[in-house]
């Protein structure tokens, strides 16, 4: 009864508040003819509601302008204080002190009421656009003024709450320091090994600690939030991270980081350092690298990743931490969070159900996560019957890892064609190497010939697609720079498990060591990238080979036979790096439609290059030929000519570029400069700029 004698009072306060401003004068005229034309009561009741009340609420329309004002400057000076705070909590911050409980509530109720303020702000603006403020709705705008009031008190109550005696307070031990990256789960079993691992690198007893676990359980995360949070506390003078993965590449690490010796002395000379090894496999010989032992330096710690503890022990880790698997709750809230999962009854249990299936390994459930965002139950169930029946039986010693490989295959059998295409192909790379993705690019050209592909900006487009979708769902991650993408182990060893299986058109060798009785014949693609080999074969009898990567020979001479590649007729893409040959070798290649010679030699004049009619792709990047031969001009297919960094070339002859009818792209950088000019003679007739204008496609 209350609620209703307010409205109703309030309803008679704004007839007559709108009544006087509308019409001023009538009001005033015929106020007593109005009170005397109504009952007693009714009379009374006028006069009660509309005496004092009116004449205090009626100012709010005429001061509309002043409140509204008011209110702005009570929000900006607001604002400002709220900045001073948290300009005061960042330099606090420099110094590991942390805000206070009272201030962090502070400056959350600051921000919301600034959302409110900054809403109230939007209808304002709205009623003054009616009619362009000439005829604004009176009702509306009373309301408006009485919320802006009871805002401007609520901002200047909160200002004077702003006055605080301590902002700040030293941070706990670093060990129990919250995780800084947004994107990491806070997990009580990564906070136990986090919580270790800095306990030991404040041991001036612990020189060397190791982690341990199994791959895609996140290791890598754990040592980069390590990284993150030693650096911000300042522990360290210096922090060096690097990945050593299983066959280590010492020339890539000493161009990253500098070579040996000089190194060496670089890191003694300073005071407290940190030095993280990502994915260590075997005792690694530090000194090669440039690293000294810790026991010559004495603010020395080094931090290792490995899949072993036993590589802990051989690299005489005093602290030997294990990261296990996550635990169920903690698997189902990482699944939640990755594939926006609401609470539903029935979704939950089958959600339950494929995280089971998981396994506790992060990158699995990231990984599926991903890719069932947004869907139905029905694609939950069909995913959990999916996982179950999976079996890896037939692979050696990966008990424990039986249903993440699964979890894995699962996923690459939900991508697209060409997709999968560019996922398998990135397998074929060494483990940890920045995958160029237009290097990706020329090798699905070779291999597919479907109409997408016939351009080569559209084929670009195809790939960069390809790999966004599968960075999207964790299977490739970022590189070292945007052109750039990598591969986790994990990943790639299961990618080569699914090749292996013969439920795929790719059968893929991926080999570290060529022996004498290997057996290529059923392989469609093979990489021989930094491998060990006591001689290269005569010839490889591969009838189904499709791409093939070779280079990077060590232990033997880089000089390839004429005859190695006679037994590959179905043969689209190759890549050789660092290789001696003839071309004589290439012409039987005669399906060939991608060649990427990289730091090549050549015994010959490349002649016999101009058999290869189909070629639509021919990379030389810093090869060391003298001259392009005129058979060049034949290779009426021919989109793509890379001629980057051949700085030994000084002859192309004349109307070999023009007759290139197919030309899309001519890339010529830190290479051929003799372009002949028109009207001038030469000794030797080269080529002439305006060939490119007869190409249409260029």
């Amino acid at each position: 009864m209350k609620d209703k004698a307010k409205e109703r009072e309030e309803k008679i306060q704004l007839v007559a508040i709108v009544s006087l401003v509308i019409h001023p004068q009538a009001c005033q005229r015929d106020r007593m003819d109005i009170l005397t034309g109504c009952t007693g009561s009714i009379a009374a009741e006028v006069v009660k509601c509309t005496a004092k009340p009116v004449i205090r609420h009626v100012g709010y329309l005429f001061r509309f302008k002043k409140i509204v004002d008011d209110l702005i400057k009570a929000k900006t000076d607001l604002q400002l204080e709220q900045q001073k705070v948290q300009e005061a909590i960042e330099r606090a911050a420099m110094n590991n002190e942390i805000a206070e409980k009272d201030v962090e509530r502070w400056l959350t109720n600051v921000n919301q009421l600034m959302e409110e303020v900054q809403a109230l702000e939007n209808k304002v603006q709205v009623n003054l656009r009616f009619c362009n403020g000439w005829c604004p709705d009176w009702i509306r705008q009373y309301k408006l003024c009485k919320e802006a009031i009871q805002k401007t008190n609520v901002v200047k109550e909160l200002q004077d709450k702003g006055k605080f005696s301590e902002l700040t307070h030293r941070a706990p031990t670093p060990g129990i320091e919250i995780f800084s990256s947004s994107d990491f789960e806070v997990f009580e079993s990564r906070k136990l090994a986090f919580q270790q691992i800095m306990e030991a690198l404040h041991d001036d007893n612990n020189k060397r600690i190791g982690m341990h676990g199994i791959g895609g359980v996140g290791k890598t995360t754990l040592v980069k939030e390590v990284h993150k949070k030693t650096k911000e506390l300042n522990i360290f003078d210096e922090i060096v991270m690097t990945v050593v993965s299983l066959t280590p590449n010492v020339r890539r690490i000493q161009e990253r980081y500098g070579k040996g010796k000089s190194n060496m002395l670089k890191i003694k000379s300073v005071k407290k350092i940190l030095i993280i090894l990502d994915d260590v496999w075997k005792d690694v010989n530090l000194e090669a690298i440039g690293i000294p032992s810790c026991d010559d330096h004495r603010g020395c710690k080094m931090l290792l990743t490995t899949r072993s503890v036993h590589v802990c022990n051989l690299m005489r880790c005093q602290g030997k931490i294990p990261l296990n698997f996550l635990v169920e709750e903690e698997s189902l809230a990482l699944m939640k969070k990755t594939a926006i999962v609401d609470d539903c009854p029935g979704l939950n249990d089958v959600v339950l159900e494929v995280v089971k299936e998981c396994k506790g390994l992060p990158i699995a459930i990231i990984t599926v996560g991903k890719a069932l965002t947004g869907k139905s139950l029905n694609d939950w169930n069909v995913a959990m019957h999916q996982l179950r029946k999976s079996r890896l039986v037939d692979i050696e010693g990966v008990d424990e890892d039986k249903n993440a490989y699964a979890c894995l295959k699962w996923s690459f059998d939900q991508l697209k064609r060409k997709t999968k295409l560019c996922f398998l192909l990135c397998s074929l790379f060494p483990e940890d190497y920045n995958i160029p993705i237009e290097e990706l690019t020329r090798y699905v050209m070779g291999l597919e010939e479907d109409e997408d592909f016939h351009v080569l900006e559209d084929a670009r487009c195809q790939v960069h697609a390809a790999v966004n979708s599968l960075k999207d769902s964790s299977l490739l991650l970022e590189g070292f720079d945007k052109e750039c993408v990598k591969m986790h182990d994990m990943v790639r060893d299961i990618c080569l498990w699914i090749t292996s299986k013969g439920e795929n058109e790719f059968e893929l060798r991926a080999c570290t060591r060529l022996e004498r009785n290997t057996n290529f014949e059923r392989a469609t693609a093979i990489s021989l990238i930094d491998f060990n080999t006591e001689q290269l074969p005569d010839k490889l009898v591969c009838p189904r080979l499709n791409i093939l990567l070779l280079g990077g020979i060590q232990n033997c001479s880089k000089e390839i036979s004429n005859t190695l590649f006679e037994g590959m007729n179905c043969l689209k893409v190759l890549k050789l790096h660092d290789i001696i040959l003839s071309s004589q070798s290439l012409e039987l290649l005669t399906n060939l439609r991608t060649l990427f010679l990289k730091d090549c030699d050549f015994s010959d004049d490349l002649s016999s290059l101009g058999k290869l009619k189909r070629l639509e792709t021919l990379s030389f990047c810093r090869c060391g030929m003298v001259a392009l031969p005129s058979e060049l001009g034949e290779m009426a297919s021919l989109k793509m000519l890379n001629l980057t960094n051949c700085d030994k070339l000084k002859q192309i002859p004349s109307n070999v570029i023009g007759r290139l009818s197919q030309l899309e792209e001519l890339i010529i950088k830190e290479s051929f400069k003799n372009w002949d000019v028109e009207g001038t003679t030469s000794e030797i007739s080269n080529a002439n700029l305006s060939e490119l204008n007869s190409l249409p496609r260029l």
